[in-house]
């Protein structure tokens, strides 16, 4: 199946919308913009003190007469824009779909599930593009200018390479620094090997050490000067690290044509390449990070809070080089799927590197408040992300949603989970083919609720919370240990949202509840009963992101599933007797 990129069945009506838009549009921009001047944010607040007295008042003074000219010019178009534009969208779909097909997105599409398995990347984040006089309630500003910034951060982590340290070692230990500010290795020498071509490089190092704030500076910039080196090509590929002492005798092991997308592994770990790995128990273990940079080679992007129609443009031209589908302007508009009257869309933003097979938008039925302006709900994808060799189309499941955020009804916030649950189950069973291989299954998105917060204790027991897996707690109040963490206790305390109440507890249980590094409300989950029979599933690392500190109000997190798939006992046997 493949999805019409316009949302309206023809470009006549396409047009016409356009226009409509274009009439509301200034009427629009006056009265946010008119409102925002008696907003300041924090930024401006401390220029206004370095300034006279009587300076900002008359700045306010002049830009409230300035803006209020420009509204009574404009609304009588915008009415006449409004009559046009609220009855088309009885036949618009509730999403837009870009797609740009491109030499990176079908690099994408080479894999065949069966041998070496694959790591996939997930990403959710909260952006806060409201208009400018609601962000600023949210101390935010320049919508537009945070949005190029963010998205040439996104668009980085997919250019910049997976970096792997492999260690020889009697256990054959292959640790992930990427990220990590605390982790680095002790340079010897840096040079490209002839025999893996333009597209792969082997850094050579000493040691693996632990560094103190002693050494740090000069160490990083060691291995960030090897790392720029190497990385003209722009490639969202693995780079390894490999220990110096097995440099020679790994690159001696591979042939001269070596595929350029493979890796290079340590001697002791080239028997094992492509082999599903033992799982880590997640019950107990979380490995989960601090990042000051988006996780590298991204592969789906799901962002929310984008209203903003322009921020939305923007967030689209800058990331649709790396990321070649897009689903934008997600939700709907009127009256049309909702009782309450829509003027923003669902704010949900989803970039993909592989290809978007079908969609389907749910519009939460119960919302009251501010939240009723929105179109708050469900968005379901199917994605492609791979093809066997017997041609089965490799696919995996990806729901996005955005729940009530008004603090005290936690009943409509457990209504909407609930019909989450049935949503989900009735996509995936309308759109899912026998012969396809499903190979995740995922949700995310701002629940607004925490893990700890008791106002939050019937959220948190909702049965979608036992379906899906939540790699960063235990249960229901019991977040695991290095959950938002931050090393200095009151950092932690200035610059993350706190729990409501965690200290009391009502249930009746012995047991403290835990109440982690901050209020967390974004989550990333998955479930494995969905998948195939023969896939095996390894959450391979969880992040919290620091990068877009100052350009939102939330903390972006991603995880890595790493995705096994072992082949079935009868396609074995055949391939068996083939040979023979």
């Amino acid at each position: 199946m493949v999805l019409r990129e316009s949302p309206f069945p023809n470009a006549c009506v396409h047009g016409l919308h356009t226009a409509a838009w274009g009439l509301i549009f200034p009427c629009f921009w006056s009265l946010d913009h008119m409102v925002a001047s008696f907003k300041p944010t924090t930024y401006e607040q401390q220029q206004k003190q370095e300034q006279e007295c009587y300076v900002w008042p008359l700045e306010v003074f002049f830009r409230f007469l300035m803006y209020v000219t420009l509204l009574v010019i404009s609304v009588p178009l915008a009415l006449i824009g409004f009559i046009i534009w609220a009855p088309l969208q009885i036949v618009r779909r509730p999403f837009n779909y870009s797609c740009v097909k491109t030499a990176k997105v079908y690099i994408q599409e080479e894999w065949m599930g069966y041998g070496e398995g694959k790591g996939f990347s997930f990403v959710e984040a909260n952006l806060c593009f409201l208009p400018n006089c609601l962000a600023r309630f949210n101390n935010l500003s320049q919508t537009q200018r945070r949005a190029v910034q963010i998205a040439s951060h996104i668009s980085d982590s997919v250019n910049r390479p997976r970096i792997k340290v492999c260690v020889d070692s009697p256990t054959s230990v292959t640790a992930s620094f990427q990220n990590s500010p605390l982790t680095a290795v002790k340079q010897v020498s840096c040079s490209a090997t002839g025999t893996q071509g333009p597209r792969g490089s082997v850094l050579a190092v000493n040691n693996l050490h632990h560094i103190d704030s002693s050494e740090e500076s000069s160490e990083v910039d060691n291995v960030h000067e090897c790392l720029d080196a190497h990385q003209s090509n722009k490639d969202p590929l693995d780079l390894t690290v490999m220990e110096g002492s097995n440099l020679s005798s790994a690159l001696d092991e591979m042939p001269p044509n070596q595929p350029s997308k493979q890796q290079a592994l340590s001697f002791n770990s080239l028997k094992s390449q492509g082999k599903p790995q033992k799982k880590r128990n997640v019950e107990d273990d979380l490995p989960a990070e601090i990042s000051p940079l988006f996780p590298a080679d991204v592969a789906f992007v799901c962002l929310l809070e984008v209203f903003e129609k322009r921020a939305a443009a923007k967030l689209k031209q800058l990331l649709q080089p790396a990321f070649g589908h897009i689903l934008h302007d997600v939700g709907v508009y009127g009256f049309q799927g909702c009782c309450e009257f829509k003027f923003f869309n669902s704010g949900i933003f989803l970039a993909s590197r592989y290809p978007i097979l079908d969609a389907k938008f749910h519009c939460f039925p119960k919302i009251r408040g501010e939240d009723g302006l929105a179109a708050k709900g469900l968005l379901c994808v199917k994605i492609q992300v791979g093809l066997t060799q017997k041609g089965q189309q490799i696919v995996g499941y990806l729901s996005c949603t955005h729940l009530h955020a008004i603090a005290e009804d936690s009943h409509i916030r457990q209504s909407q989970l609930s019909h989450m649950i049935v949503w989900i189950n009735e996509f995936q069973n309308t759109s899912r083919n026998e012969e396809e291989k499903v190979v995740f299954d995922v949700l995310c998105g701002d629940f607004n609720f925490d893990n700890c917060s008791l106002e939050d204790q019937l959220e948190q027991q909702h049965q979608i919370l036992q379906i899906y897996k939540d790699p960063c707690c235990f249960g229901p109040g019991k977040e695991k240990p290095g959950v938002i963490a931050l090393e200095i206790e009151e950092l932690r305390k200035q610059y993350l949202e706190f729990p409501i109440n965690p200290a009391v507890n009502t249930t009746g249980s012995t047991e403290p509840r835990s109440v982690g590094g901050g209020r967390r409300i974004d989550y990333l989950l998955y479930r494995e009963d969905t998948v195939a029979k023969e896939v095996i599933t390894e959450l391979e690392e969880f992040t919290f992101i620091t990068q877009l500190a100052g350009l939102t109000d939330h903390l972006p997190i991603g995880m890595r599933l790493f995705i096994s798939m072992v082949p079935e006992e009868d396609d074995a046997s055949h391939g068996v007797d083939d040979g023979l």
